[in-house]
């Protein structure tokens, strides 16, 4: 009778110790509302953000592209009879005027002898490049032996997409930057843009214009183009980053209080600023770092 008490009472005391360790292991914490006053473990932290006061100024609207630089003017140069080279009588970098000979053909009449040939240029300009080495065969009007350049202007020739076409025109100023001439900034302007859109890749095929007095630009140079199309004035504007997209909607967070407010916007133009024509108002205080990641009505420690 003994023994079946004692086993009774050691199944009741394993019972009871399985409880108690459910209790301390698997109990769930208790939920803690914030302090009132935002202090003790349970407060929430502001984020700390950079904000500005929304003023309104001027804006230029540039547009940015790439091309490569070409000669205003340049023509290859052939030769008008079947022939073999027998010399040039200019040399590449030298100038060349309009009709003047820079080549001389031995004509390929078998049993004849003819004097050589003269090969002019079309064009005035420099000597750009030779194709041929002498006694290289010649046929006429097919095989180039050289090409002529005028850079005294150059040219860039740039597909610009449909959406830019309203802004920019004949006359409009652009600026170039090259990497063969880091420090300098070329002037030049838009001279020509097309009456028609390519359909397949729906752009408008434009030329800029830029003078050469110095000769520094070269045919083939890579460069980068600023087109300014236009200037706003008086307008609100922000810096790009301020800005978060949400599908095809632009948003800016503003502080109200100690707290950032989600705001959906209506863009402008923009370079590296961003016109803003709908949804916030002059001198709203408007965050421009920290905002990635916010949640509208989080709280803010805002840095002036």
């Amino acid at each position: 009778m003994k023994i079946k008490k004692a086993v009774i009472f050691l199944i009741i005391a394993h019972i009871v110790g399985i409880f108690f360790l459910k209790r301390i292991f698997f109990s769930k914490p208790e939920n803690k509302e914030p302090h009132p006053k935002g202090r003790g473990i349970a407060a929430i932290e502001a984020v700390t953000v950079r904000a500005v006061l929304l003023k309104r100024e001027d804006l230029n609207l540039v547009f940015s592209y790439v091309g490569n630089i070409k000669a205003r003017d340049e023509a290859k140069v052939y030769s008008k009879v079947n022939g073999k080279l027998d010399s040039y009588t200019l040399s590449e970098g030298d100038r060349v005027e309009k009709d003047e000979t820079l080549a001389l053909v031995e004509r390929d009449e078998t049993g004849l002898k003819y004097e050589l040939a003269k090969v002019s240029s079309p064009i005035y300009g420099v000597v750009g490049k030779v194709f041929l080495d002498k006694g290289e065969n010649i046929l006429a009007q097919s095989t180039p032996v050289a090409l002529v350049v005028d850079m005294r202007e150059a040219v860039v020739r740039i597909d610009i997409p449909e959406q830019d076409i309203p802004y920019v025109s004949k006359g409009c100023p652009a600026a170039l930057k090259l990497d063969s001439y880091p420090e300098e900034v070329f002037e030049g302007e838009v001279s020509k843009v097309s009456e028609v859109l390519d359909a397949a890749t729906r752009t408008l095929n434009i030329e800029i214009t830029i003078a050469n007095p110095d000769n520094k630009l070269k045919s083939g140079m890579f460069s980068r183009i600023d087109i300014l199309a236009g200037k706003r004035q008086g307008v609100l504007a922000l810096p790009q980053d301020a800005l978060s997209k949400e599908d095809s909607s632009y948003y800016a967070f503003v502080v109200e209080g100690d707290k950032a407010r989600k705001v959906k916007v209506r863009v402008g133009i923009s370079n590296d600023k961003v016109e803003i024509v709908e949804g916030l108002e002059e001198n709203q205080k408007v965050i421009v770092f920290g905002q990635q990641g916010l949640r509208d009505g989080a709280l803010v420690k805002v840095i002036e």
